[in-house]
């Protein structure tokens, strides 16, 4: 069983990541509301293009920006408690949206949605309270359970994308998109465990040469180099991949089916792989099952404000903005009337 220090240490770092993360989302989406749309008919050289051009909005660049801070302390979550403890807990991080939404686009937040943040602020205590009783991950052991888990979500991955292909121009396309950028998260997320793995058992320390270690890890002819090597540049693709298209998702229709299911992949994948591919058990199954429910409760009941967030124009955000400095200015004109 990992000692309740690490535990505690791993799950207040992934705590403190989700926020950024999401902080990353809301400034990427007011970008996107600043760009054109992304297109696939254009082939990767388009999307290239469309994204060289998001590149020079602040606001996206902002919210890379936060992303990229958030991910060291991510990793080291992932190294010391498991993929499949800290990405469920990278979930409640909706509740900085719905913060985000009563502040900024004044949602009210009715009282059933209240008593959701209250279960995705217990969830983390249980999942605590399971007892995490195996994280290192047998390096050889796994290839074989990770082969068959890429067969499968690889196979689902293009399925997916063929449909949205054939549903271009539809009202469903965005869903397959958001399915295929989802997925390629949620595989991402796998090669993200591995590489934090990895880096411990080829003991490789934040030293100025860090990132060539992990770069050309290849070339210290080890085997769990070898794995830093491959999960390092096959997590690399796959998150850069998905980027383009659940992004192009967040600027099409139907986001209040998309995201629920954008949700449930997020915490079904990091559990299906944690059990089968790198055999991460707990001492009582039945709390981490419980945290794990709460979590997927809390974040469908709290799905109407990434829907609301990411229907937006970037209009509408200019009307919402314009009505809370006028606002905040009759407050200051006359305090006691308001």
């Amino acid at each position: 069983m990992v000692d309740p220090q690490t535990v505690t240490f791993g799950i207040t770092l992934v705590l403190i990541a989700t926020p950024l993360f999401h902080l990353a989302v809301v400034f990427q989406k007011l970008g996107l509301m600043q760009s054109e749309e992304i297109k696939f008919d254009k082939g990767i050289k388009g999307i290239l293009l469309t994204f060289k051009e998001i590149a020079k909005n602040k606001w996206w660049l902002l919210g890379t920006i936060f992303g990229i801070i958030a991910w060291p302390m991510y990793l080291m979550s992932i190294g010391l408690v498991g993929f499949m403890v800290s990405e469920p807990i990278n979930s409640i991080g909706i509740i900085l949206l719905v913060i985000v939404a009563n502040r900024y686009l004044k949602e009210k937040i009715a009282w059933y949605e209240l008593l959701a943040i209250l279960l995705l602020a217990i969830s983390p205590i249980l999942i605590a309270a399971a007892g995490i009783s195996k994280v290192i991950v047998d390096l050889y052991a796994m290839v074989f359970p990770l082969i068959i888990f890429l067969a499968i979500s690889g196979s689902i991955t293009i399925y997916c994308f063929m449909l949205s292909v054939k549903k271009r121009g539809t009202r469903s396309e965005g869903l397959y998109i958001m399915l295929v950028g989802s997925l390629l998260l949620a595989i991402g997320g796998v090669f993200t465990n591995i590489l934090a793995q990895a880096i411990i058992q080829a003991n490789i320390k934040f030293t100025w040469y860090f990132w060539v270690e992990i770069f050309f890890g290849i070339f210290w002819g080890d085997y769990p180099h070898l794995w830093v090597f491959l999960s390092w540049w096959l997590m690399s693709i796959t998150n850069l991949s998905s980027i383009a298209f659940y992004q192009s998702a967040f600027q099409k229709e139907r986001v209040a089916i998309a995201f629920p299911i954008f949700d449930s992949i997020g915490l079904s994948i990091p559990i299906l792989a944690g059990i089968f591919v790198f055999q991460q058990t707990f001492n009582n199954y039945f709390l981490f099952f419980i945290g794990i429910a709460l979590i997927l409760i809390g974040t469908l009941t709290l799905g109407r404000f990434q829907t609301e967030f990411q229907s937006l124009d970037y209009n509408q955000w200019k009307l919402y903005r314009k009505r809370i400095k006028k606002k905040s200015k009759d407050n200051e004109k006359n305090p006691i009337a308001n």
